[in-house]
């Protein structure tokens, strides 16, 4: 039915072109009506977090929503909160689509755990995911390292063993 190709696209485009408008419309018919609530002061202040302080005072009076202070982080995650960079360094160094999605993840997990105390919560997975990274990198780059160092050194031993094996015969047999 759509095996020309020009066909397909003008359709795909027509279809969400539709679907996007049909969308649109009954939000906003959603939200003049009453069904959809608009967003509350608690999702605004993710977005700023002087919000809640500056327009609804009851919701910076909870405790839990109160940015973060780095002992809490420090407590929560430990020795992770030091590993989060090296795995970030270690995803940036070999990109691809499914380590720009970690990143992506860990620093807006970090973000939203920095700006409201219990989403912490939200960020434990991905700060978790990212040190395993930078370890898991750090091992193999040990590895490897001690492997070389290994061969280089087994093939010092090997190259210097058959010289004094030969030296020994030349010297038993000083004329052949």
């Amino acid at each position: 039915m759509l095996n020309d190709t020009k066909l397909f696209q003008s359709f795909l485009q027509i279809t969400l072109t539709c679907a996007i408008g049909v969308g649109t419309l009954a939000l906003g018919i959603g939200m003049a009506s009453g069904y959809i609530s608009p967003w509350t002061g608690r999702f605004y202040s993710l977005l700023d977090p002087t919000y809640a302080k500056d327009h609804i005072p009851i919701i910076a009076s909870v405790s839990e929503h109160q940015p973060t202070a780095w002992s809490s982080f420090m407590f929560d995650f430990h020795i992770l909160l030091i590993l989060f960079p090296a795995g970030l360094y270690f995803c940036f160094k070999r990109l691809s689509d499914a380590t720009i999605f970690i990143v992506m993840y860990g620093l807006t997990s970090m973000y939203f755990a920095s700006v409201m105390v219990r989403l912490i919560l939200v960020a434990a997975p991905a700060v978790c995911l990212i040190s395993a990274i930078a370890i898991s990198a750090t091992i193999k780059n040990l590895t490897t390292l001690i492997r070389k160092k290994s061969k280089a050194a087994l093939a010092v031993t090997t190259k210097a063993t058959s010289n004094l094996k030969a030296s020994a015969k030349v010297a038993m047999f000083p004329f052949g």
